[in-house]
């Protein structure tokens, strides 16, 4: 075999073993996310209620504004959210799967699910705050990375030709596979929302009429 042909088999070699590894690391990651969103499923199938505060920063890149709020959500599985801004905001959200209401002090009203792009974000936020995480797979591309006892990173980047909430969305997990502990939204090249949780509680009592929207 001349030199020449011996550099050529060494490099297809070469090639042969990056492509397993490649394929092996693929395989590992595939494998550790269905592991973990099995377990957040299940981990899930017990919640009922969640409630506590948060933290927003909203960036709007038209603007070069960045705006800082504090609120408390209170979530009711399967599909309903009542999204509270403090003073000086003062303003309350409500998400029902029928339509997104708000109420301030510049008045209120809402915009409906059947808006595809509404629709879209809305399911995204109930979904991470406690609904299958499996489900975003339907409308994004999902990697998951952190240690086998979590906290865990979820990235989700949309799918071609699919409504989505955002461009990209990337949230952040606690250990015990139900609690959210921040999620940034991407939503244009210089548009985001950047939320981080404080202590959520799980399963507490929660008065149905907090989840109603104005009429």
């Amino acid at each position: 075999m001349t030199a020449k042909a011996s550099r050529r088999a060494i490099l297809a070699w070469g090639a042969v073993v990056l492509g397993a590894r490649r394929a092996l690391a693929e395989s590992d990651a595939d494998a550790k996310k269905a592991r973990v969103l099995a377990e957040v499923s299940a981990a899930r199938s017990t919640l009922h209620t969640l409630v506590g505060p948060f933290t927003q920063v909203r960036t709007v890149g038209l603007l070069s504004a960045r705006v800082r709020s504090t609120g408390t959500l209170t979530f009711v599985r399967p599909d309903r959210l009542r999204w509270e801004l403090s003073p000086p905001d003062a303003v309350t959200y409500w998400v029902t799967p029928e339509a997104l209401a708000y109420r301030g002090r510049a008045g209120s009203g809402s915009v409906r699910a059947s808006n595809p792009k509404a629709a879209a974000a809305l399911d995204d936020l109930r979904t991470l705050l406690g609904g299958d995480l499996a489900h975003l797979s339907e409308r994004y591309d999902l990697a998951v990375s952190g240690p086998d006892e979590g906290p865990f990173t979820f990235d989700a980047t949309p799918k071609a030709g699919v409504a989505t909430g955002g461009t990209h969305l990337t949230f952040v997990l606690s250990s015990d596979r139900v609690t959210p502990m921040s999620a940034t939204i991407v939503e244009g090249p210089r548009d985001r929302t950047e939320i981080t949780f404080g202590v959520l509680t799980k399963n507490a009592d929660v008065d149905p009429a907090l989840l109603r929207p104005p009429s």
